[in-house]
């Protein structure tokens, strides 16, 4: 199977296993199902169309955007099938990184899903003379538009219907002539530490990779998996292509984004995978439900809480459990916890993979203690996502696990952790495939051999003092608030840490309502005192349980909300930290200055705001506060 590459694959599954279910998407409430053999031919009258109609090239490159779609995963495989090479882009790109893309990838052909993306295309298209036609799949309010570079994703098919009928067995000699080691994806990098590049991948990246997580964690053809996070993400291509197509696993496609959480009831998968961000806010919600809950449900389950502390305890240091505690365990299983997985669609969950960061202790500890087996895993796009997994029985909250199998991880002079293994990347667009990834991750191998990932190397803060602070542990502890989404801790080369703090709109949104405050705006809620006050608790609160000299000493409530189309974040909710930093400095000046209100001019009027932003000191240690 190693020795195989994608279309092949599908080929194969076509031809053994043809009637079972590939993956189901839902459309206007309604599940609907696709084979395998209605994959392969969609693929198969899409790949001949694009050839006929465009001349689609060996090694050309071919863009797709769009939400996560059957019509995604139809073009990729199609364009593979032809021996060109599709490279992700993330839905919500701005047209200023669209640009950036498409011009280092020098692509000529793009494949949208709507309106949207043919609007933010076209906004930008006289700066991207290369693209030459814009292929979409989903027609709703383009009637009208005319561009000559528009094509209609059904026509293409329609013409590839047609040279199935005339060379029936076309595409499957292409596909016969294609090995591992050809190129497979693009993906770009996150851009956290810069500028976003082109990472290539291999047929032989993205299945040895798949098999080396099955190899691990046994992925059976009757798993669900519900493709979320984006596909052009590399650690969902791993899943929703390599395992897809390697062991059968069932891909479910949410209706839209908003109906995430109500699909994930609905399907009830076996497999998912999240950023942290995601399980920080499923747990922050619950919470903010059960101090919203009637006094009964709230007293019922302040009874049972303790046995999820405790199986949070006993899980995450691996002993083992008592015939009593397994008694009242079973019980408030019966009683609650089943309803509570039930509720957050994770009743059948086998395994929920945290990807793209470090879940934190608490989190982690809540979901292992309600008997849902929440595993961390390390991985960067450099190495087709995945470095390392927690095996089962073996989950903590202070490693990321043990390599994958047939992976070498070894540590530099400096710390950074480095990998060698069959994930390494083809190398960024326009350079040599490296033998090594250098992580930029600072961190130990302990002696069980599991991954203990500290910071990214460039991001540790040294005091004026030489103390050595890991900023992203810090925010960590700061984000284990379920009214706190965002911690930015600062402080290098200084006297003590501050930090910028981006509140859970929702969390604090209903806290708010649940006081009787009222507010307007986003504004009006991060400025009302009852708010400032509750999160100088909650930051107050956790870090005092610090060593003196790594407390936070003053902090400062973001007045707006990140964004991804800001540069804030990356497209899977990473805090860019320089573009914070650039973007509040005003900010971060005072910080370091007596305690006291940042004023802000309203964007609308121009004038200076009623109120103003505070810079919170929490007074914990003289001479600072």
């Amino acid at each position: 199977m190693a020795q195989q590459t994608l279309p092949q694959l599908l080929l194969r599954k076509a031809e053994n296993e043809g009637n079972k279910i590939a993956f189901r998407q839902k459309d206007l409430g309604i599940w609907n199902e696709w084979t395998w053999k209605d994959y392969y031919e969609a693929v198969e009258t899409f790949a001949l169309g694009l050839q006929k109609q465009f001349a689609i090239e060996k090694s050309e490159k071919v863009g797709i955007i769009g939400d996560n779609r059957p019509h995604w995963i139809v073009s990729e495989l199609a364009i593979q099938s032809l021996g060109a090479i599709p490279f992700g882009i993330y839905q919500d790109t701005t047209s200023s990184q669209l640009i950036h893309y498409i011009r280092s990838s020098k692509v000529k052909t793009l494949i949208v899903e709507d309106q949207e993306q043919v609007d933010k295309v076209l906004e930008v298209i006289d700066t991207i003379p290369n693209v030459e036609q814009i292929i979409y799949y989903n027609p709703k309010g383009l009637r009208n538009y005319t561009h000559n570079k528009l094509h209609f994703f059904d026509d293409i098919q329609a013409i590839g219907q047609k040279e199935v009928a005339r060379h029936p067995q076309l595409i499957q000699d292409k596909i016969s002539q294609s090995v591992p080691t050809d190129l497979a994806f693009i993906a770009f990098t996150s851009g956290t530490t810069g500028i976003s590049k082109a990472a290539q991948f291999t047929h032989a990246n993205l299945i040895q990779t798949a098999l080396s997580i099955d190899e691990v964690d046994a992925v059976h053809e009757k798993d669900d998996y519900l493709s979320f996070l984006s596909l052009a993400w590399i650690c969902e291509q791993v899943m929703a292509v390599g395992l897809s197509l390697t062991k059968g696993l069932t891909i479910n496609f949410p209706e839209e984004p908003s109906t995430i959480l109500n699909d994930l009831r609905e399907i009830g998968p076996h497999i998912i995978q999240a950023p942290p961000r995601t399980y920080e806010n499923i747990l922050a919600r619950f919470h903010v439900r059960i101090s919203d809950t009637t006094p009964l449900k709230s007293k019922v389950y302040s009874i049972f809480e303790p046995l999820i502390e405790m199986n949070a305890g006993i899980k995450l240091s691996n002993r083992s459990v008592s015939s009593s505690f397994k008694a009242f365990y079973t019980v408030g299983d019966y009683l609650m916890f089943s309803a509570i997985r039930d509720h957050l669609g994770l009743s059948r969950v086998k395994r929920a993979y945290v990807t793209g960061g470090v879940l934190n202790s608490d989190a982690l500890g809540f979901f292992q203690g309600m008997g849902v087996n929440v595993k961390q895993t390390y991985g960067s796009v450099e190495s087709t996502g995945y470095i390392s997994v927690q095996r089962d029985g073996e989950v903590d909250g202070e490693t990321s696990g043990k390599p994958l199998p047939s992976t070498s991880v070894t540590l530099a002079e400096n710390g950074e952790l480095q990998v060698e293994g069959p994930q390494v990347f083809a190398g960024y667009l326009g350079e040599e495939k490296p033998e090594v990834v250098s992580t930029g991750d600072y961190g130990e191998i302990m002696e069980n051999g599991d991954l203990k990932i500290i910071d990214r190397l460039e991001d540790f803060i040294r005091l004026e003092t030489g103390t050595e602070v890991s900023s992203s542990q810090m925010e960590a502890e700061m984000k284990k608030s379920p009214y706190i989404q965002d911690a930015i801790v600062f402080g290098h080369q200084r006297s003590f840490l501050t930090a910028m703090v981006h509140i859970n709109r929702s969390s604090v949104g209903r806290w708010a309502e649940k006081n009787q405050i009222t507010y307007k705006s986003f504004y009006d809620l991060v400025t009302a005192e009852e708010v400032v006050q509750l999160i100088r608790e909650e930051v107050g609160n956790i870090v005092k349980n610090l060593p003196e000299e790594i407390q936070v000493k003053r902090f400062v409530i973001l007045p707006e909300e990140l964004d991804v189309a800001e540069g804030e974040l990356t497209p899977t909710q990473k805090v860019i930290r320089s573009r914070i930093a650039e973007k509040y400095e005003e900010y971060l000046n005072a910080l370091y200055r007596a305690p006291g209100s940042i004023a802000l001019n309203d964007t609308e009027t121009g004038n200076l705001k009623e109120n103003a932003v505070q810079i919170i000191s929490l007074e914990i240690s003289q001479g600072v506060a």
